[in-house]
């Protein structure tokens, strides 16, 4: 009867130690590649050539996209959002609404993730 108690418990504890470490998010996310290109339609966009804008801004986006599916953190989820703010943009014609929301990402992916911030004591 003691060794069902024992290995109950410790059945139990192995699960309860997995969901703890599937539970928190990336802590060192690489934006390195994603920096490189939202400059490189920063640039395109501040030349003034739409078409280019709109190509450049939506390759960010497609790695800004694929890069969410491993790394899913919530900094990831408010670059992506701007990113897509800015190919939508970029595909409406609208060059410099969409340069300053590439701006706006590359500010937040500059940033990076930030420790979160536990209590509220005094």
């Amino acid at each position: 009867m003691k060794l069902k108690h024992a290995f109950a418990a410790l059945l139990l504890s192995a699960f309860s130690i997995g969901g703890a470490q599937a539970a928190g998010s990336p802590m060192n996310e690489d934006f390195t590649q994603l920096v490189a290109l939202s400059q490189k339609a920063i640039a395109t966009g501040k030349s003034g050539t739409a078409e280019a804008f709109a190509v450049d801004a939506e390759a960010a986006f497609k790695l800004a996209k694929e890069k969410s599916t491993t790394a899913n953190s919530p900094a990831m989820q408010r670059i992506t959002s701007k990113l897509k703010a800015a190919m939508n943009e970029a595909k409406a014609g609208k060059v410099a609404e969409g340069t300053v929301a590439l701006e706006d990402a590359l500010t937040s992916m500059r940033q990076g993730t930030t420790p979160p911030k536990f209590g509220g004591g005094t």
